[in-house]
C-alpha cells in the first residue's frame, strides 16, 4: 500500500494537493444532485432529486377554507425527504402537509399542524395523474383508517396561485373484518370518517 509522505513536499505543493482533494470531493458530492424529474434507474444511492426550478414553491404555505361551518387549515412544506428502506434509497424534494379543523363552535376536531410530523405526514406529494400529467395531486393518508387513502386533485384557480381547489378521490384498497370501520363501510355503505370534504377551495394565508 502506497502512503503519501508529506514531510519532504514543499508547503506550496501540499496546499495544491489538499486543494485538489477538496475540489474532487466537492465535485463528487455535486454529482449526487439531479433535477427533480430526472429519468433513469442507475442513480447512486443517496442521490438528491432537487426542485431546482422551484415548481413546488407555489404549494408552500398555510391554506384556509370553509366547509359546512368548519374552518379547514392545511399547512404545506417543501422538505428534502428520504424515500427508501434500511439506508437504501434517495432524497427528493417533496411537499408534505398536515391539517387543522376547527368546528363551528370553536372546538378543534383535528390539529396536526401544531406538531407537524415530517417523518409521517398525512399529506405527501406532489404527483401527476398518469393519464393527465398536467393534473397534479397530493396523497392523503390519515392515521387509524385501516390504510385507506385518497388522492386530492389540486387545481390553482388564479394566476397568482393564491387559491386552489381540492377534489377528493379514494384510492382503491382492501378492507377486512379486523378494521374498526368494516361494518360502516361494508354493511352501512358509508365512507371512512376521514373528516375532510370531497371538494373545497383554499386560500393562501
Amino acid at each position: 500500500m502506497n502512503v503519501l509522505n508529506l514531510k519532504n513536499i514543499p508547503m506550496k505543493n501540499i496546499f495544491l494537493i489538499l486543494l485538489f482533494i477538496f475540489t474532487s470531493t466537492h465535485i463528487y458530492s455535486q454529482q449526487q444532485v439531479y433535477p427533480l424529474h430526472a429519468e433513469g434507474d442507475d442513480f447512486p444511492n443517496n442521490s438528491y432529486f432537487k426542485d431546482m426550478g422551484g415548481e413546488l414553491d407555489p404549494y408552500i404555505g398555510v391554506w384556509k377554507g370553509d366547509w359546512n361551518g368548519k374552518t379547514v387549515y392545511l399547512e404545506l412544506r417543501k422538505v428534502k425527504y428520504f424515500l427508501g428502506i434500511n439506508g437504501k434509497g434517495n432524497y427528493r424534494d417533496m411537499i408534505l402537509g398536515e391539517r387543522k379543523i376547527i368546528n363551528s363552535d370553536g372546538s378543534i376536531s383535528v390539529d396536526r399542524i401544531s406538531n407537524f410530523n415530517e417523518l409521517n405526514p398525512e399529506f405527501i406529494g406532489i404527483g401527476s395523474q398518469f393519464k393527465n400529467p398536467a393534473q397534479k395531486y397530493i396523497t392523503f393518508a390519515p392515521e387509524n383508517m385501516c390504510r385507506a387513502s385518497a388522492k386530492l386533485n389540486i387545481t390553482f384557480l388564479d394566476a397568482a396561485k393564491t387559491q386552489m381547489s381540492l377534489h377528493f378521490i379514494y384510492n382503491p384498497g382492501h378492507i377486512d373484518e379486523s378494521c374498526q370501520y368494516y361494518d360502516l363501510i361494508m354493511n352501512q355503505q358509508q365512507d371512512f370518517p376521514m373528516n375532510l370534504p370531497k371538494d373545497i377551495v383554499l386560500t393562501k394565508q
